[in-house]
């Protein structure tokens, strides 16, 4: 990459090199999204195998299968043969006072019933376990609704749960299908100047060098924090937790295989589970101010007597203000980090990917400051939104009266969630400015905000109480969802038709949903 001045005008000229640091999922993605986008480019991934992947089984966002079949052309026939997704209906939630409570990606609260005068949000406080279809058909241990044909029906509003060691291999064997040069290499040293990075040196002895430099190297953060020294502006004030312990145990052939995440209160912090086809992934995610490592394995190993072993991970939650410095973009845990609360940070890559190649295109591969500029803010607010709809999770769960929950309630920073927390305390489930509350553009909504605040049953200002016979209704609606989901198909039947030879996926079926 070069720069070049013409008048008050400074260009950054990008020719057709792109190299990428890291061959994590981060890597991997942002390499397949810029040679899917431009083809023409030369890409190359430079990553070690003597690095361990961090990641461990991964949950996602319903944007992550529009993005790999939609956007970047993965075949979803081969890769639910090869990586054996599972599906993810959404969020089970052991928070708050409620039993459970569902986080899906259709609608529950922000959209009213027939003939009803306002949304369901007024009538959840009693109970919303059946308030959509797939909270239905995943308290019911279903994954699936059963079309007519007697297969399971896949919409758009399905998430996947991944393993991560197969999930990158198979990027991995992709991205040298599509001509990316993948290079198991050490990186020994970076070179740099004024204008960036110049260079990064091999445990070959060769030096490689390219345009732009994408900085997908996890915590190191080796090009863009380490060499050009753009710091960390840590989330401590709003999210307390620095460590998770991460383990699992094998499935029974028989278990079921449950349609969601579940996020649960612990002592300290909180745990994840992830289901996929043999293997269950558990991780406690807590604060080392309020337990150690040993108290902390053995209360998730009360909790989980078929655990196996166990390790820790320590991590800052934080995120770079500019992940777009001179010729460095960085992604993943590179730009920032956050815990696995909302399953996020795939999501995150492949939304600053997406735009990043946005950039390159619309300037013609002369990316000016000010696109740079903008494009920092986008991924910026993209972090800061995520802060703010985590720490709304910590500061109203009152499940436990622990230390920490306690000191979570009376000291989480909502940051930028402190106005629509006061919109809802005094306004209520109300959709008539929600949106224009949390900004039209939030990954999660004004219904994904309703969910936690009702679920967790956050007060509100009440003008008047439901009717008797408005109750009635949402009952009903209740009950018929209910119904409904029962009769649908289980993980493990859905999935088999799904990866039978049968099974045969529209032509675009994902390129039509596509939004990148």
């Amino acid at each position: 990459m070069s720069e070049k001045e013409s008048g008050k005008r400074k260009g950054i000229w990008l020719n057709n090199s792109v190299i990428v640091v890291g061959g994590g999922s981060a890597g991997f993605l942002a390499a397949l999204t810029v040679k899917s986008q431009m083809p023409r480019f030369n890409v190359t991934v430079v990553h070690s195998s003597d690095i361990p992947i961090i990641g461990v089984g991964e949950g996602t966002t319903v944007s992550m299968p529009t993005f790999l079949h939609g956007h970047i052309g993965v075949d979803p026939k081969r890769f639910h043969r090869e990586v054996k997704p599972t599906y993810k209906r959404g969020i089970r939630f052991l928070w708050g006072p409620r039993e459970q409570f569902f986080y899906t990606f259709t609608f529950q609260l922000d959209r009213f019933l027939e003939g009803m005068p306002r949304p369901n949000g007024f009538y959840a406080f009693e109970d919303f376990e059946y308030g959509d279809l797939s909270g239905a058909l995943a308290a019911h241990e279903k994954g699936f609704v059963k079309g007519a044909n007697g297969f399971p029906r896949v919409g758009i509003d399905l998430a996947y749960h991944v393993e991560n060691v197969p999930f990158v291999d198979f990027l991995s064997r992709y991205a040298q299908e599509i001509g990316i040069d993948v290079r198991d290499e050490k990186i020994l040293s970076v070179e740099h100047d004024e204008s960036g990075v110049t260079g990064l040196m091999l445990a070959s002895g060769e030096t490689i060098t390219g345009d732009l430099y994408v900085d997908c190297s996890g915590f190191e953060s080796l090009l863009l924090g380490k060499t050009l020294g753009e710091p960390l502006e840590s989330f401590c004030s709003s999210l307390f937790c620095d460590r998770a312990l991460i383990g699992g145990w094998d499935r029974g052939l028989d278990e079921p295989i449950p349609a969601y995440t579940t996020a649960e209160t612990m002592d300290s912090g909180w745990a994840w589970q992830i289901e996929h086809d043999d293997l269950v992934n558990r991780g406690y995610v807590y604060c080392s101010d309020f337990i150690s490592d040993e108290e902390a394995d053995a209360e998730f190993r009360r909790k989980n007597p078929k655990l196996g072993e166990t390790r820790v991970v320590n991590f800052a939650s934080g995120a770079r203000r500019r992940t777009w410095v001179k010729n460095v973009v960085a992604l993943g845990n590179a730009a920032g980090f956050v815990e696995p609360l909302e399953a996020t940070a795939l999501a995150l890559i492949c939304e600053h990917a997406a735009k990043l190649v946005h950039c390159l295109g619309d300037s013609y591969f002369e990316v000016e400051e000010k696109s740079k500029e903008y494009y920092n803010q986008f991924c910026h607010r993209g972090w800061e939104g995520v802060r703010r709809f985590l720490a709304l999770h910590y500061k109203f769960n009152t499940r436990l009266d622990t230390d920490f929950w306690k000191t979570c309630q009376n000291e989480t920073d909502l940051a930028g969630a402190k106005e629509i927390v006061e919109y809802y305390r005094e306004c209520g489930p109300s959709v008539l400015w929600g949106e224009a509350v949390v900004g039209l553009n939030d990954p999660f909504s004004w219904e994904g905000y309703l969910i936690m605040m009702v679920g967790q049953k956050v007060p509100f200002r009440r003008h008047s109480e439901p009717s008797a016979a408005e109750m009635e209704v949402w009952r009903q609606h209740l009950s018929d969802i209910s119904i409904a989901a029962k009769g649908g198909m289980t993980m493990r039947e859905g999935l088999d038709m799904i990866r039978s030879d049968e099974w045969r996926w529209k032509p675009n079926f994902y390129s039509g949903a596509s939004r990148w």
